[in-house]
């Protein structure tokens, strides 16, 4: 397994999934429980390295359960630091923050080692929630515990995450030195996740620094990184040797089954060959011929339970895709009627892509004088779930601009975020449910635009350039460090354009690697498709999603807004 371990840091990840999987069988069959427990904590972080999550949050799950199972302290210590780094890459800080706070408690009991992952993973905690003092001690804390231990992947991972938050504090000197020191360590060790991974965060620096010479000669090196990682004959591979291993799992069975069926006509023979009158034969086979006509009754009358059975579930599949389709219409109910839209911002356009009949994404509309109120938002979830609370957050944002009568995006979202919170709050507990939003408010008689984001940008195109102004960095909703909303006031200029959406479309995944769009090409695309008619830029935004997207699922709803000034 330690073997499988080195592939797997080396990113060659058909080979480690051969050897583990291999590990993985040894310790089954001799019921050793922290050695499997160890085995699927492995298999975890080799998925979520190919952007399996689904996967990988099964296997670290399975081994906190085997770790619990044999009563290993440390093993369990070990899946609780895996569980809560996976919860946080998956952008998920409050779930995280629930195993981080069982990690604190069981601080004492740790390995050097362990203490080294729960403090990156309180760094990375911290971060998310821009506590960015917090998260510079945490890390520099886990870099001593590294660099003390030999753990060299780690000390190299560490330098990047410390940098991604003096990238967020905009302490840009400090960020730079931390991704060199990151890539350096990776290079000397060949270790080629932790410098893909530096690359990036260096890249995304140079471009905001206006050093894009830099940062093109790095993307450059790190293309030629990302080759080797993500060889899709590896991952391929990797797929190949899973469904595989399922496969003779499922054969084993069978195996066991035939062999059981086997013992069993043995006896049989055996007993029919003691019978040694006529006697018992002939009321043996009468036995057998009741037996097998009652067989056929119950067969017959289990048919008929199943066929009625069957009808049910039709009818009753039939009854929800109709209940869907009409809370589609009762969706549609809630979106600004296309002539209503086009009335009040006619330069513009709508894409709007759920992913399934119905969607947790919505666009709004309000005019109050000579104000136009506009909004993408992006609801928890989608399909039905996602619509329901679309619905409760639409309605929230009418109530508040009916009672506030203000076209202060800042406050109505105050007042939309109370509503929302009240509700869905109850006495056990808060659902933690909400929305991302970009709200704008627009006067075409003094060309002045006022905007303000939960979580959501706002990009004005002007002059083949990109003017991206950020949202706060907090839902409108139930949120662990919540703050008063950011008021942004800009004066537009003519032929301004303005972008607002949701993440949906920068984060489906397709193209050749079957990688994410990301935000990066999707700015490229709006820059490139500025200047042309806004029919034009909607039918270019459709057509080039569909053929990224190509023949995968589309993971998330989609909406983009463009607004000609």
């Amino acid at each position: 397994m330690g073997i499988g371990r080195y592939y797997l840091l080396k990113a060659n990840f058909d080979k480690s999934i051969k050897l583990i999987n291999e590990a993985l069988n040894i310790f089954e069959l001799n019921n050793n429980l922290s050695g499997a427990a160890k085995s699927h904590s492995l298999k975890s972080i080799l998925l979520f390295r190919i952007s399996d999550a689904e996967n990988g949050f099964i296997h670290s799950k399975k081994s906190l359960e085997l770790y619990t199972l044999a009563n290993d302290t440390n093993g369990q210590i070990s899946s609780l630091i895996n569980l809560s780094y996976d919860y946080l890459m998956n952008n998920e800080p409050d779930t995280a923050f629930i195993y981080m706070v069982k990690l604190k408690r069981a601080e004492s009991r740790m390995k050097e080692t362990s203490k080294y992952f729960m403090y990156q993973n309180f760094g990375l905690y911290y971060q998310h929630v821009r506590d960015f003092n917090a998260s510079i001690d945490a890390f520099k804390k886990a870099i001593v515990i590294a660099k003390e231990n030999d753990m060299v992947d780690s000390e190299t991972s560490c330098y990047k995450s410390i940098a991604g938050t003096y990238l967020d504090m905009k302490d840009y000197k400090n960020a730079e030195k931390y991704l060199i020191m990151s890539i350096e360590k990776a290079t000397e060790n060949n270790l080629l996740h932790e410098s893909n991974e530096a690359h990036i965060t260096l890249i995304t620096l140079y471009e905001i620094l206006g050093n894009y010479s830099k940062a093109f000669n790095l993307d450059k090196i790190n293309d030629e990184i990302e080759k080797e990682i993500y060889n899709l004959e590896r991952i391929n591979k990797v797929n190949e040797i899973e469904s595989q291993l399922k496969l003779t799992e499922k054969e084993k069975i069978i195996a066991q089954k035939e062999l059981e069926l086997k013992n069993e006509q043995v006896q049989i023979l055996e007993a029919k060959s003691k019978i040694s009158q006529l006697i018992f034969v002939v009321i043996l086979s009468i036995l057998i011929i009741i037996s097998i006509i009652i067989v056929l009754l119950r067969v017959k009358k289990l048919n008929n339970k199943v066929s009625a059975q069957k009808m049910m579930l039709e009818e009753k599949n039939q009854e929800i895709t109709d209940s869907i389709n009409y809370a589609q219409r009762i969706q549609s109910a809630i979106l600004p009627a296309s002539d209503y839209f086009k009335k009040y911002l006619p330069n513009s356009f709508t894409l709007y892509k759920p992913k399934d009949i119905v969607a947790g994404d919505f666009y709004w509309m309000q005019v109050l004088n000579d104000e136009v109120l506009y909004a993408t938002a992006d609801c928890t979830g989608h399909g039905v779930p996602g619509a329901m609370v679309s619905v409760v957050c639409s309605n929230s944002l009418n109530q508040s601009i009916k009672e506030l009568q203000t076209i202060n995006p800042a406050k109505i979202l105050e007042m939309t975020r109370n509503l929302v919170k009240e509700r869905f709050s109850s006495k056990d507990d808060d659902v933690k449910d909400g929305m991302d939003i970009t709200l704008c408010s627009i006067n075409f008689k003094t060309n002045t635009l006022q905007f303000t984001g939960a979580n959501n940008p706002l990009y004005i195109i002007r002059s083949g350039e990109v003017i991206e102004i950020k949202g706060d960095k907090q839902p409108v909703g139930n949120h662990i460090n919540e703050k008063p909303f950011t008021l942004h006031t800009i004066e537009l200029q003519k032929n301004d354009v303005i972008y607002t959406f949701s993440d949906g479309y920068a984060d489906q995944f397709g193209g050749e690697k079957g990688k994410k769009f990301m935000y990066k090409r999707f700015k490229e695309l709006l820059i490139s498709i500025s200047s042309k008619s806004m029919e034009e830029q909607k039918n270019i935004l459709d057509t080039t999603f569909e053929e990224w997207k190509g023949n995968l699922e589309q993971i998330d709803d989609v909406c983009v807004i463009g607004v000609r000034v």
